[in-house]
C-alpha cells in the first residue's frame, strides 16, 4: 500500500484540480450527457472550486487526486473523490474513504454522497465500505453510510 497523505488545496490549485477532475470524470460525463464541453466544464469548475473544503491527495509526494468534504449539522457530504488514472485500484480511494468515514463517526454523523450511475467502479468501492443507495435519479445514485 503506498504512503498516502493529503494537503489543503489553495486558490493556486484551480488548474490542478480541473486537470484531476477532467482525468477522473470526462469519460463518465460523456457517457451520461453525450459530451464534455470544455468551456462549460471549466466555467462550472471555476464557480464551484472552494479551496476551504478541498484536499489534494498525495502518494509518495506526487499528486494522485482530490477529495471535497462539506460538514453539515446532520451529515458529512463527500462531494468529490477523484483519483488520477495511474493511482486507481491501489487502495488509495479506500484509505481516503475510511478517513472520511472515521471523522464522521466521531461526530456521530452519516456520510452521504452522489455517484453517476455509469461509474460502476466507484459504486463498488462505496458498497464495499458500507454505503447503501438512499435515492435514485436518472443520472445518479445517492448513497449513505454510518450513523
Amino acid at each position: 500500500m503506498p504512503f498516502v497523505r493529503t494537503r489543503a488545496a489553495t486558490p493556486d490549485d484551480l488548474a490542478l484540480t480541473y486537470a484531476i477532475t477532467e482525468d477522473a470524470m470526462r469519460g463518465y460525463v460523456e457517457q451520461t450527457w453525450g459530451k464534455w464541453d470544455e468551456e462549460e466544464q471549466l466555467q462550472k469548475h471555476r464557480a464551484n472550486f472552494t479551496p476551504e473544503t478541498c484536499r489534494i491527495i498525495l502518494v509518495e509526494g506526487e499528486v494522485a487526486g482530490l477529495f471535497v468534504v462539506e460538514n453539515f449539522p446532520s451529515h458529512v457530504w463527500l462531494v468529490k473523490l477523484y483519483l488520477l488514472a495511474a493511482y486507481r485500484g491501489q487502495g488509495i480511494g479506500s484509505t481516503v474513504l475510511q478517513t472520511v468515514q472515521e471523522d464522521a463517526r466521531v461526530q456521530g454523523k452519516p456520510v452521504t454522497l452522489r455517484v453517476l450511475r455509469v461509474n460502476n467502479r466507484a459504486q463498488a468501492l462505496y458498497a464495499r465500505h458500507g454505503f447503501k443507495v438512499t435515492e435514485e435519479t436518472a443520472e445518479r445514485l445517492h448513497m449513505a453510510s454510518g450513523a
